[in-house]
């Protein structure tokens, strides 16, 4: 694996390179240009080649009664030893190319871990990574480590919760309602912003003659092609990155299985779990479909994601058996305390006053007026987000309902709580109304959720709940 990463490291060094040749590509001949590339190229291996060697010639490991003991660097020595009872979960993925080798990927996060894995080793024999698991978070049925055949059998015959598995149809409706095909134009345009300066101006020339020469109607066409593709991309890299999705869970763990590409497994202790989020994108919302989302004590920021999707698409009319089956811990409330109805004028306000700051410059521009209709959708906006406030409480759970764009439904367990919070501003207290606050501890700091203008008795009743002796 050192090969890939001194190739990817020297890719990187040569980004710039390459734009500076295609810009004088019209001054510079080609075989020049190919030879100075060719030449760099060489250059950053002979440097970084060596050092990778040597990275990995030194970073050691071992596990011995009940420690795991790391040593890495070439110039600056760091030694680690890492307690087995405070690792969290270990981290198992598999590349194409390190399912070839007979190799996996092994990250080891740790309670109160930083940005980075404790260990993260890219490439060790499949059978060590599975023996190091096993040393760590304890044993790893047969069923787990062989693969979902297997485990289906096993449930069979233990009575374990169902496995849980994702349509090919049901990925795909993920993927296309997942609102990654906003990630993808905005990718596009930093990377475009970025090449800007770089490209030569007969490029600019030879788009203006296509553009000039061609009617209106096949630059709207030809636009609508390129939405259409950049959407389909996007929903097929998501259903690689979740193909085969498994879920089920083992006593007190959760095991999750994904990709395509990349193979990752996890083993979620439950006594990790925070917070519950059902998740329901906008483009979701018309389907009845939403994402289960935990947020999860431990583990460092660059594996956030990696670690907190739940289940990437499920019915709504599914999750009351869903967290029977699988999350018994957690459970749906049955009605919510919506929020007052002297809230409304609030939300309207926050909806209508940004609108307002736009449509007012543009009032000295051709069809400036225009711009007024903005205040249909800004107004339903704000109304929905009316709606969609409200909290319920019971003995051991707390459930908030908020919605900025997407709408959310996060259900806490009171001894997951880590502070709560009531405050008002002037006008609210005027009005009589109060904004919730919550913090949970989740990596790398804690996660807060809010729901603004909840009814003074309601959030007198929050409180008392969750704070009986004040």
């Amino acid at each position: 694996m050192i090969p890939l990463a001194s190739l990817r490291s020297t890719a990187i060094f040569l980004v710039p390179i390459f734009f500076v040749m295609l810009q004088n590509l019209g001054e510079t001949p080609l075989l020049r240009s190919i030879l100075i590339l060719a030449g760099s190229a060489l250059a950053v291996l002979i440097v970084i080649v060596p050092l990778q060697i040597l990275s990995w010639a030194f970073y050691t490991y071992r596990y011995e009664a009940g420690y795991l003991h790391i040593k890495s660097g070439v110039i600056f020595k760091k030694e680690r030893s890492i307690k087995r009872e405070r690792v969290q979960t270990v981290n198992i993925s598999r590349g194409i190319v390190q399912r070839l080798l007979g190799l996996a990927g092994l990250q080891v996060e740790t309670a109160g871990g930083g940005a980075e894995s404790e260990l993260s080793l890219t490439a060790v024999a499949l059978e060590e990574a599975y023996n190091i698991k096993r040393g760590l978070e304890g044993p790893v049925s047969a069923a787990v480590a062989a693969g979902e055949e297997q485990a289906a059998t096993s449930a069979k015959k233990t009575g374990r919760e169902e496995i849980y598995r994702i349509s090919a149809s049901e990925l795909f409706l993920a993927g296309a309602t997942s609102g990654g095909f906003f990630v993808l134009f905005s990718l596009i345009g930093l990377i475009f912003s970025q090449a800007l300066p770089f490209i030569p101006d007969t490029f600019w020339e030879f788009v203006y003659d296509q553009v000039t020469s061609t009617t209106a109607g096949t630059v709207v066409l030809v636009v609508l092609v390129l939405l259409i593709i950049s959407w389909l991309l996007s929903a097929l890299a998501f259903m690689v990155q979740y193909a085969n999705f498994t879920l089920h869970r083992e006593q007190d763990r959760l095991h999750i299985s994904w990709g395509l590409i990349e193979q990752k497994q996890l083993a979620l202790n439950i006594k990790r779990l925070q917070a519950l989020v059902l998740h329901e994108g906008l483009l979701r919302q018309p389907f009845g479909r939403c994402a289960l989302v935990v947020e999860v004590a431990g583990g460092g920021s660059r594996d956030q994601n990696y670690i907190t999707v739940l289940f990437p698409l499920l019915k709504k009319s599914e999750i009351p058996d869903f967290l029977a089956r699988i999350l018994p811990e957690y459970r749906l409330p049955p009605a919510f305390v919506p929020l007052p109805r002297r809230a409304l004028r609030r939300y309207f306000l926050r909806a209508f006053l940004p609108a307002l700051l736009l449509i007012i410059p543009l009032q000295w521009v051709p069809y400036g007026w225009l711009s007024s209709l903005l205040l249909i959708p800004a107004l339903f906006w704000g109304y929905s987000r009316y709606r969609a406030g409200g909290t319920c409480v019971d003995e051991k759970q707390l459930t908030l309902r908020f919605r900025f764009i997407n709408r959310f439904q996060v259900l806490i367990r009171r001894n997951c709580l880590q502070a709560l919070q009531i405050s008002a501003n002037p006008f609210q207290r005027f009005r009589r109304l109060r904004t919730l606050t919550t913090w949970v501890l989740s990596s790398p700091s804690g996660k807060s959720f809010q729901v603004t203008d909840i009814d003074i008795e309601e959030a007198g009743r929050l409180w008392s709940w969750y704070s009986p002796y004040f």
